[in-house]
């Protein structure tokens, strides 16, 4: 949401990437390039005059795309028509300055305020880099936490839940094992894939990060039930 009004003043910035509309929506980035390449191909546009290129923060080199406000209104309108309204009526409004407080006679606050719902932003980036495994998920409640307080409206809307998600230790009560032996027999059957749960961010047990873990779903529990107790699955 940076690329909106990242400013100085009230000036707006013009260009919005791929990489920010992957934070805004939850996608993964590949997705939305693969998205604005099929929107280029569509209007007919040669998609080189919008590709640009970004490090991640090991300094590895990928490809992005800065799309004006025609198109990354045209790319949103296929994702979500709630988002789409809600972030093209907030950047009609950033624009004629209507969702502004008064501008102060230095401009100090609103480049302040800009600075730092960049630096949220970036800080979204960074978390993904270091964090790959992330479901979309768990992305877009991220990106909603991190970013929704900074802009002061939600440009980001919290996903909505449609299944349970237990921890190891909850499993491990459910079955009857400890944790650590959820987590072993997991990892020894590779089931923390899609079709048995998702990464979330969780609090590090050992220190005060974030670190990824891994949440089952019903189908993850009946799996581990089978490989454990022999019972037959669900």
């Amino acid at each position: 949401m940076s690329a909106l009004t990242l400013a100085n003043g009230r000036s707006d910035v013009t260009k919005m990437s791929s990489r920010e509309i992957a934070t805004l929506t939850g996608k993964q980035h590949k997705h939305v390039l693969e998205d604005c390449r099929k929107m280029f191909d569509a209007l007919d546009i040669q998609s080189a005059d919008f590709s640009a290129d970004y490090k991640d923060g090991k300094g590895r080199v990928f490809q992005e795309y800065l799309l004006d406000e025609d198109l990354t209104m045209t790319l949103i309108t296929g994702y979500s028509i709630p988002l789409r309204h809600k972030v093209s009526k907030r950047w009609r409004e950033l624009e004629t300055g209507k969702a502004l407080p008064a501008k102060s006679s230095s401009g100090l606050p609103e480049y302040r305020r800009a600075r730092t719902l960049k630096m949220s932003v970036e800080a979204v980036h960074q978390l993904f880099d270091m964090m790959p495994n992330l479901s979309d998920l768990s992305k877009q409640c991220a990106a909603a936490n991190i970013i929704n307080p900074v802009a002061g409206f939600e440009a980001i809307p919290l996903p909505k839940l449609e299944e349970h998600f237990y921890t190891a230790g909850q499993v491990g009560e459910m079955i009857g094992v400890s944790a650590q032996k959820i987590g072993r027999t997991s990892n020894a059957n590779n089931l923390k894939t899609e079709q048995y749960g998702i990464y979330v961010m969780d609090k590090s047990a050992y220190s005060s990060k974030q670190v990824e873990a891994f949440r089952y779903n019903s189908n993850g529990v009946e799996a581990l039930r089978h490989i454990i107790h022999g019972s037959a699955v669900a």
